[in-house]
């Protein structure tokens, strides 16, 4: 089939920001990496916590500096990678869209591995009544919120929808992080896939080895809801309409010889 465009709605492409690319050049590299497998829209969203302070205004000018260096074909969007804080929520409730994906109205929201806030449901409703709306970053590699599949449930229920990691699909972050994952997008509990990209190697701003697992697993029309469809209405600003979002049942399971010698990787 044909496709449109991937979307990656979350990575660290941006040098010298954060744990992300580390030069101009590496950030060219990813880029382009991207853009060969097929994304065609791309979120750099630079860590925003107490270890890296974020800065909207040189985000935007080396976002700006990438796009001018970068390969056509690929859209370069700001955004930020928010860690839940006290700090962080203030600025952002005066400030909204210095935080949000292009300015608009979605928010890339990490949570503490350590604690679920008592409060975390007040500050997201005093945030979302600034504008705000909340997308989880990779519940599936945290481990508390992976003991918490209820509270999950409530949040999604609430209309905060959830961000999958590529690699995690792919068993790159361990096993319970990939079988959290497949507990989620069994359930519908998972909106959408991003490649959360640190790097070339280790970490790679790749959709298309995750799409074409899901469409494997799951089903085509699946894999385009969370990897182009979904994430296409983020970068717009637009509301995402889940009333006919259901997932389908896994079509394939690998055989055990497969499992225990999986297939390289490409590059």
């Amino acid at each position: 089939m044909d496709l449109p465009g991937f979307v990656d709605i979350h990575t660290h492409v941006l040098p010298g920001l954060d744990d992300g690319a580390g030069s101009m050049e590496q950030a060219l590299a990813m880029v382009g990496l991207a853009r060969r497998h097929g994304t065609s829209a791309l979120v750099a969203s630079p860590h925003a916590n107490p270890v890296f302070r974020y800065d909207p205004a040189r985000t935007e000018a080396l976002l700006e500096q990438l796009r001018q260096l970068a390969p056509p074909g690929v859209r370069l969007i700001r955004g930020c990678d928010f860690h839940l804080t006290f700090n962080n929520v203030e600025s952002a409730l005066r400030s909204p869209s210095d935080f949000a994906i292009d300015g608009r109205c979605w928010l890339l929201m990490e949570l503490s591995e350590l604690t679920v806030f008592s409060n975390t449901g007040a500050l997201w409703a005093r945030m979302q009544e600034a504008g705000l709306r909340i997308i989880v970053t990779h519940p599936e590699r945290n481990a508390l919120l992976r003991q918490r599949f209820d509270v999950i449930e409530e949040w999604v229920a609430g209309g905060r929808l959830m961000q999958l990691t590529a690699g995690s699909l792919l068993g790159d972050f361990g096993r319970e992080a990939q079988q959290f994952s497949l507990r989620l997008l069994d359930a519908g509990l998972a909106h959408f896939v991003a490649s959360d990209a640190h790097d070339l190697e280790a970490r790679p701003p790749r959709l298309d080895l995750a799409f074409d697992w899901l469409a494997a697993h799951y089903s085509p029309e699946y894999a385009l809801k969370l990897c182009v469809e979904h994430p296409q209405a983020v970068v717009e600003g637009q509301p995402i309409d889940l009333s006919s979002f259901h997932p389908p049942a896994r079509t394939r399971r690998a055989s055990w010889w497969r499992r225990l010698w999986p297939l390289p990787r490409k590059r």
